[in-house]
């Protein structure tokens, strides 16, 4: 007999949560040992830090999950946690949403069903990949799957141990806490409240008391959410909600050379995110180019719906390139191939393809025939459909890229258990023709979900290579650590890839200097200049190698025009000091 929160459970059901949990953190402890980079993606411990000791990271405020930020500063602050071991937490957690994951089946489906999904999830390598970085992700699967799990039970109207209207609360404080994590889980709400609403075991429980139970579930999503909207507001003097980068990824996936994988971005956007001191500092260029084009200061919510606008203008210039654009997404949410923005998620994800892990294509392909087999009860399976739906919505609206789309994959794996479940159901059945309709199926959407566009993805897999393995990687930590012949060797490979790819040729002009082969560097920055014509660090650095030759004439013309476009870089701006105070010494100098 059940209960809201009991469910009398045999020996064999620890004995299969015990087997999900050694099979999850059994990958995770491999994939850290063999696959696992031991560089850091240190944007959201850079802020952590800051906020431990006390100091004022103003409206980068609103560019950072709240949950995790603080999550992160709590660690920090109390515990003095060294950051490579938040790895390791993020490694048990995502063992543990696979407990959920499998709870979640067994409401939703069955255990048979829950049990699978939670195996297939546990051993999918890009996931692995994405808890290891210091990224929220692992807290969204976290505090979504306890969203979906509480719902279920409340969906459940028999009399049971607690009062039935806390299973909603409870549900709506997970939701809130998504929501403060990442906000597009807003997207959630209206399908948690049709479900609350319309969707329970008992029809017949009044709709007052229905409607009740939805009123408490969004009251308790406001509780939790609220905090950090007063706090915006209280900081920074500008209503924002939870977040304010909506706008900036909006133009991202929609701006008029947005492609499907890729988004599109300011010129050099990269580039220029590399002198700055701060990390992700995209945010703060997307605000300053917002307020240059505006021509006025914005708030952070003004930059946010400037950038909308702009892109909505894109649309509207051009829809039937933005219909065929949403089209390629869809095709994309569905691809085996994975886009990472992080460098070191990048070169794990090419390791990890030489190891049996589960790969999305295949949970992807058998998720929609889940999908399809399950309609029949689509009622019964509302919220398993809405969260694909939600995420699915997500990556039209926005981006594809993999972390975008990895909150929908306990879902596809829950179908895509369903639909191997029901596979071996029609077999046993011995209805073979049905069954053999079905893997023609799973094979025809493999087939149209990973064999279009490869021209594309090849292209774009090459640039991750380029700009990913050679540069960021490579040359970059080679440079820092002053092997410069090493560095020229990885930037050559990222050239060859990508002839244009300016950080590279900068980089490159820079190894070859500190080596005295002040030809060949001039060559690179000059390569720079011509490239990013925009950007001081092309003639910033060429007009130091010519100070360094003596050519104090070429050097100030070149450091001047540095200093146009980057007024506040001091060091060059001493040195055109210098420069006028040696002009002037000269020429005031006597002839004898």
């Amino acid at each position: 007999m059940h209960t809201a929160f009991h469910t009398k459970a045999s020996s064999q059901d620890y004995k299969t949560y015990l087997l999900v949990f050694l099979t999850a953190i059994g990958a995770r402890i491999f994939f850290l040992v063999h696959i696992d980079e031991p560089a850091l993606f240190f944007k959201y411990p850079f802020f952590a830090e800051k906020l431990a000791r006390g100091a004022d990271i103003g409206e980068r405020l609103v560019d950072l999950s709240p949950f995790y930020l603080y999550c992160l500063t709590f660690l920090k602050k109390v515990f003095g946690v060294d950051w490579t071991f938040v790895k390791f937490i993020h490694s048990f957690v995502g063992a543990l949403n696979c407990l959920l994951l499998y709870a979640v089946g067994s409401r939703a489906f069955r255990k048979e069903v829950g049990f699978l999904a939670a195996l297939i999830f546990a051993v999918y390598g890009n996931l692995i990949i994405l808890e290891s970085t210091l990224e929220p992700t692992v807290f969204v699967l976290l505090f979504n799957l306890l969203s979906v799990y509480f719902l279920l039970l409340a969906k459940d109207d028999s009399p049971g141990r607690v009062p039935r209207w806390t299973l909603p609360l409870i549900a709506g404080f997970f939701v809130g806490l998504s929501i403060i994590t990442k906000p597009n889980f807003l997207l959630f709400l209206p399908l948690a409240a049709v479900w609350l609403l319309f969707c329970r075991k008992n029809e017949f429980l009044a709709f007052q008391q229905r409607l009740s139970h939805a009123l408490l579930f969004c009251g308790a999503v406001l509780f939790v959410v609220m905090p950090i909207t007063v706090r915006n507001y209280v900081k920074l003097h500008d209503f924002v909600l939870v977040t304010a980068d909506g706008g900036k990824v909006f133009f991202h996936g929609n701006g008029r050379r947005a492609k499907a994988l890729e988004g599109t971005g300011l010129p050099d956007e990269g580039f220029a995110e590399e002198g700055a001191d701060e990390p992700d500092y995209a945010h703060v260029l997307y605000r300053k180019t917002a307020a240059r084009l505006s021509g006025k200061k914005l708030s952070p919510s003004e930059s946010s719906r400037f950038w909308v606008r702009r892109a909505l203008d894109d649309i509207a210039d051009n829809p039937v390139s933005y219909i065929k654009l949403e089209v390629k997404k869809l095709f994309y949410f569905f691809n085996d191939y994975e886009m990472h923005y992080i460098a070191s998620a990048y070169k794990e994800y090419r390791a990890f393809l030489s190891f049996p892990f589960v790969r999305y294509g295949i949970i992807a392909s058998l998720g929609l025939l889940g999908m399809v087999l399950a309609v029949r009860n689509f009622k019964e399976h509302f919220l398993v459909y809405g969260a694909v739906f939600v995420y699915l919505l997500s990556g039209m609206l926005f981006l594809v890229q993999s972390r975008y789309r990895t909150p929908a994959v306990p879902y596809l794996c829950l179908f895509a258990a369903y639909g191997v479940y029901t596979l071996r159901e029609m077999a046993v059945a011995k209805r073979f023709k049905r069954a053999a309709v079905g893997l023609v199926v799973v094979g025809v959407f493999f087939f149209l979900t990973n064999f279009f566009h490869r021209d594309e993805i090849i292209g774009v897999d090459q640039w991750q290579q380029a700009t990913k393995i050679h540069y960021q990687m490579g040359g970059q930590p080679l440079f820092k650590k002053g092997k410069y012949q090493d560095a020229i060797s990885e930037l050559n490979k990222c050239s060859a890839i990508v002839r244009d790819f300016s950080p590279a040729h900068n980089l490159r002009g820079r190894s070859y200097a500190v080596l005295g082969r002040y030809e060949e560097a001039l060559v690179n920055f000059k390569r720079v200049i011509s490239l990013s014509p925009n950007l001081p660090e092309g003639y910033k650095n060429a007009g130091f190698l010519y100070l360094l030759q003596g050519d104090t004439q070429t050097a100030r013309d070149y450091l001047s025009k540095a200093l146009t476009l980057a007024p506040h870089d001091t060091k060059v701006r001493e040195a055109l000091a210098k420069l006028k105070e040696q002009k002037d010494n000269h020429e005031s100098t006597p002839v004898r």
